[in-house]
């Protein structure tokens, strides 16, 4: 029996031992790189044989300022987060849905006037006529576009801008820009920005009586912009994709292309 009970005890202190060692050991064993298999093969279809620099795809857009581009992104982003989202709900909260409606035919019916301007300088006669009649009919049986009756009398919008008007006489798009604020451009578009700027500048004065109020101005593009942001319903790093600022890019240019084309 003493033999038999010296053997457990040897047993045990031999697992006692193990377990120990297996302490000491398993730390510097995590620490210890895998070695890369000498056999590991090649990919079998390497980046380069399937994307060719040579080759222009789809996707592909003229962006030689993508640093600064991003950066501006990214204030965008947080500027959309702190400081427009929650004007966006306040307004939401707080305006009757009636009052922003319209408030949002209202400023429509401003952009309706720089729309047929530029209808008609790119030579399309229906959409001028249409864009004309719009603009009058709210201006006056729609007090001043608080409401919208042109839509009902057959005169939907459609809009132009005077980055559109040089995209028709053949003007290319430039290189890709994000602005502070307005988001996705390019440099046509920035260009036709400051062109409507002008024309709805003059209109408000002379039209609307304004006559130079520089803060009647910020007042409207700080309301056009609220107004859009709370039809919007995208919300930056929201998509699901590592590749969101490229979607955004591709998607802005070809559908740019697509409202010139039409």
């Amino acid at each position: 029996m003493l033999k038999i009970n010296s053997v457990n005890l040897g047993l045990k202190s031999l697992r006692h031992v193990l377990i120990l060692s297996a302490i000491i050991l398993l730390p510097a064993c995590s620490a210890i790189q895998p070695q890369e298999s000498v056999d590991a093969e090649a990919a079998i279809h390497p980046v380069d044989s399937i994307v060719k620099e040579d080759i222009e795809y789809a996707i592909d857009v003229y962006d030689p300022w993508e640093g600064m581009n991003r950066g501006t992104y990214i204030f965008n982003a947080k500027l959309d987060r702190y400081v427009l989202v929650p004007v966006v709900d306040v307004y939401r909260g707080y305006v009757p849905l009636f009052l922003r409606q319209g408030i949002g035919n209202f400023f429509s019916n401003i952009a309706s006037f720089n729309h047929t301007f530029n209808s008609a300088l790119q030579l399309n006669g229906e959409t001028t006529v249409n864009n004309g009649l719009r603009f009058i009919s709210n201006t006056t049986m729609g007090v001043g576009g608080i409401f919208d009756i042109a839509t009902g009398m057959g005169f939907p919008e459609i809009k132009e801008d005077f980055g559109q008007t040089l995209g028709y006489w053949g003007a290319g798009d430039g290189p890709y820009i994000i602005l502070p604020f307005f988001g996705p451009s390019n440099l046509r578009d920035t260009t036709g920005l400051g062109v409507d700027f002008v024309v709805t500048t003059w209109l408000t004065d002379d039209v609307f009586g304004m006559n130079g109020n520089g803060g009647w101005l910020i007042f409207y593009y700080i309301m056009t912009g609220v107004d859009a942001r709370a039809k919007t319903s995208f919300h930056y790093y929201q998509s699901g994709s590592p590749f969101e600022y490229e979607t955004i890019r591709w998607l802005y240019t070809s559908g740019r292309q697509a409202m010139i084309a039409r």
